[in-house]
């Protein structure tokens, strides 16, 4: 059974007295709230139409605090690669120097420049593992792992766990030099008298060794006056070109003879001879006129011998130097190259080459090696759209032959005390200096330098405004979610007085009875 509940004629004014206290008190902890966390309201939703500027600005300041970290970080990268390639720059031109001087001094210096570019090969190699944080500078995509390998092992090889050995740098020169210079040092090439009075020089017999290693000869040799002839037969894919000189007559002082000789490498060397009054037996470019034809002879020979040990000691051995190292410096573990090695016959006579194997051979480069541009081995992203380049590798082609030159010094340069060092000294110098040059020449690891650079340019004039624009953001999102503190206070002040007042007109009201209202 329902039953009517009472009604009174109040209770309607009561339960919206109620409501409005209610409002009031609901009103007053919401302004005690923003007063207290400085925010307009603790939900997106309480923002209303500043919701969605809220929303898309807190986005946009969240992604720029994003590119300021990666831009921080890529301006270490970026400050250390330079830092590293400009000490690089300044080895290559400090090496360079050096051996111009050392061509000033007398008697010629080489232990100076060579002492000064394995000090140098050694600090540069080192500078390729410079890292930024955590991570290598030089090893393009790959961070995580050491670049280069350490410069003893690069320049000295190793031993490997099974006593088999991995050649270095000086090994793999080594290898080179002594399979172009042959057993006589002479270059590979054959020197006889077939008679008394005649001297002759042929090339390497072997067919396969030939042009490979070592001298061929270039031409038929030329002579000035009437007394010595020349005789020459040319080469063919099966036999070795020959020239014989013939003492037909005692030679006037100041007559010469004079031939060319072609290296592995496309570039030749010529060797003079003049005849003379007097000349020492290790003259390289005069023979002594001699008593007789024969004694002529026997000193044009002895001569011959000196000069072409002297060729082969000076060009062939800086070109064979130079070669291996450009050689050497080829290696890159990631894109699976070896440095190449010579390969010899059963007879150990050298016949061409072969690719290296990691077993056998250092490889030096350990970093990665994709045949992109390296610069874009490593992307910072700066802005929406907008993207840094700030990648290196330490086996960039103009790093390489500055590594190369530097090698080509260290390792080629002979003895002080050593005859014919002058002439090496220069032949090591002729082929070492347009390496050393790509340090600070176009294209050269300067361009490199320059390159990274402009990246740290660019990464800083980004900084600069993705801060103030990140700034600008700060404002207007502050704008949206602060709340005005007078204005609160104010507003706080008045809900407090409004719900004060009403608190103390309803306890008026609930005190008056029908007594008190007639009386």
């Amino acid at each position: 059974m329902s039953t009517i509940s009472p009604f009174a004629a109040g209770s309607y004014a009561t339960n919206r007295n109620t409501s409005q206290l209610l409002a009031l008190k609901g009103q007053l902890n919401d302004l005690s709230t923003q007063l207290s966390t400085g925010l307009k309201a603790q939900t997106y939703g309480g923002l209303g139409v500043g919701r969605a500027t809220a929303l898309g600005t807190q986005a946009t300041i969240s992604a720029l605090s994003g590119y300021a970290a990666g831009i921080t970080a890529a301006q270490t990268r970026t400050k250390v690669a330079v830092a590293s390639l400009t000490q690089v720059v300044a080895i290559g031109t400090g090496t360079q120097t050096a051996l111009a001087n050392g061509l000033q001094s007398i008697p010629i210096n080489t232990t100076t420049a060579r002492t000064l570019a394995t000090g140098n090969l050694q600090s540069a190699l080192d500078t390729f593992n410079q890292s930024a944080g955590t991570d290598y500078v030089f090893g393009g995509r790959n961070g995580t792992t050491q670049p280069v390998v350490d410069a003893n092992t690069i320049i000295d090889g190793l031993t490997n766990a099974d006593g088999t050995t991995q050649a270095g740098l000086k090994g793999v020169i080594t290898e080179q030099v002594k399979a172009d210079l042959g057993t006589a040092s002479n270059g590979r090439l054959t020197q006889t008298q077939p008679t008394s009075a005649s001297v002759q020089v042929s090339e390497e017999t072997n067919d396969a060794t030939r042009g490979k290693f070592g001298f061929t000869l270039a031409g038929k040799p030329s002579a000035t006056g009437t007394a010595i002839s020349v005789g020459y037969t040319t080469s063919t894919p099966t036999s070795a070109a020959s020239f014989t000189l013939g003492v037909a007559s005692q030679p006037t002082a100041g007559d010469t003879i004079s031939f060319a000789l072609k290296l592995p490498d496309g570039t030749s060397t010529t060797v003079t001879l003049a005849a003379a009054a007097t000349a020492s037996a290790d003259s390289t470019s005069a023979f002594k006129i001699g008593a007789d034809v024969n004694a002529t002879a026997a000193n044009l020979s002895a001569a011959l011998g000196n000069a072409l040990q002297a060729a082969a000691g000076g060009a062939l051995t800086a070109s064979a130097t130079a070669r291996a190292a450009q050689n050497f410096f080829t290696g890159s573990a990631s894109a699976g190259v070896t440095p190449q090695r010579v390969t010899f016959d059963a007879k150990k006579n050298p016949t061409g080459y072969t690719a290296g194997t990691p077993q056998n051979t250092v490889v030096w480069y350990q970093g990665e090696d994709g045949g992109t541009d390296p610069r874009a081995s490593q992307t910072v992203q700066i802005s929406a759209t907008g993207t840094v380049q700030t990648g290196g590798r330490a086996n960039e082609a103009a790093i390489r032959a500055t590594l190369a030159g530097l090698a080509t010094v260290a390792f080629g340069l002979p003895d002080s005390g050593s005859a014919n060092a002058g002439t090496a000294y220069q032949a090591i110098s002729d082929r070492a200096k347009p390496l050393l040059a790509t340090a600070d020449t176009s294209p050269g690891v300067q361009d490199i330098v320059t390159s990274l650079s402009l990246a740290a340019t660019r990464l800083s004039d980004a900084a600069t405004t993705n801060t103030a624009a990140q700034n600008t953001l700060q404002d207007t999102l502050e704008g949206v979610e602060q709340a005005p503190i007078q204005e609160t206070v104010v507003k706080l002040l008045d809900i407090q007085n409004r719900l004060q007042a009403s608190y103390q007109l309803t306890s008026t009201l609930s005190k008056l009875s029908l007594v008190n209202y007639l009386s």
